[in-house]
């Protein structure tokens, strides 16, 4: 494979947060798109500077940027991510992963 191939499948995910009948909240998935991606590794100056604001980047994914329908969620190998930071490269964005404690099985709805 060609280090600039696709080579992660994630699903861009939009959530709701919405109270039911008695208050509990419940996240509640409104949308969701599988897209294929490039896999970055996290340069050390990226590193670095998730210590100094005290985000840790786990995933840094590039997509072609009409795929990316700004949702700040994504499911990856069976993790649900929230996006940090992204950037703007021509025609590409990359997307800057933190991971969150939601499960694939706290989420309502049906994911693909």
């Amino acid at each position: 494979m060609f280090p600039s191939s696709p080579n992660i499948k994630l699903t861009l995910l939009k959530l709701a947060n919405t109270p039911d009948s008695i208050g509990n909240r419940t996240l509640l998935l409104t949308s969701s798109k599988e897209v294929i991606g490039i896999n970055l590794s996290v340069t050390s100056k990226e590193y670095y500077e998730s210590k100094k604001t005290d985000i840790r980047i786990d995933v840094a994914v590039k997509i072609q940027s009409f795929l990316y329908d700004g949702s700040r969620h994504a499911l990856i190998d069976s993790k649900v991510y929230k996006v940090e930071r992204t950037y703007i490269s021509g025609q590409f964005i990359e997307l800057y992963f933190v991971e969150t404690k939601i499960k694939k099985g706290d989420i309502d709805g049906l994911i693909g």
